[in-house]
């Protein structure tokens, strides 16, 4: 059983980051995106958190990125406050594309989070001009 993704955040977003990993690893099964769109509103807002978290199987593991620590998605998020969420902030594309590749062959959701967090601290780097 492969463990559900769920990507949270501000505008479009959530599509395009999905959309990026699906054009260089090929279609993936089981990762949701929910956009937040201006006027939505937090209480609004966790009410389609909820929606989605509740549309899953209630006894399996979701992983739930969202872009920005503090902001709606993160605080409707909590505000669902749900014991199979496993939340991540500050997701990018690399972030994504290798807990997918993980989650092809490992369905323990701490060793998917553990993967998240080891690419966060790898792919942000700075470069310094000219080499």
């Amino acid at each position: 059983m492969q463990i559900p993704v769920l990507i949270i955040g501000h505008g479009d977003l959530p599509t395009a980051l999905i959309n990026s990993a699906q054009m260089l690893m090929g279609e993936r099964e089981g990762v949701y995106p929910l956009c937040l769109y201006e006027g939505d509103g937090l209480e609004n807002f966790i009410g389609k958190v909820f929606e989605l978290v509740a549309s899953f199987d209630p006894e399996a593991p979701l992983l739930v990125f969202v872009d920005l620590q503090g902001g709606t998605p993160w605080n409707a998020v909590l505000g669902v406050n749900d014991k199979r969420v496993r939340l991540v902030t500050g997701v990018n594309l690399p972030m994504l594309m290798e807990v997918l590749c993980l989650r092809d062959q490992c369905d323990d959701i701490d060793q998917l989070v553990e993967c998240a967090l080891k690419t966060a601290r790898l792919s942000v780097i700075e470069k310094r001009f000219p080499l």
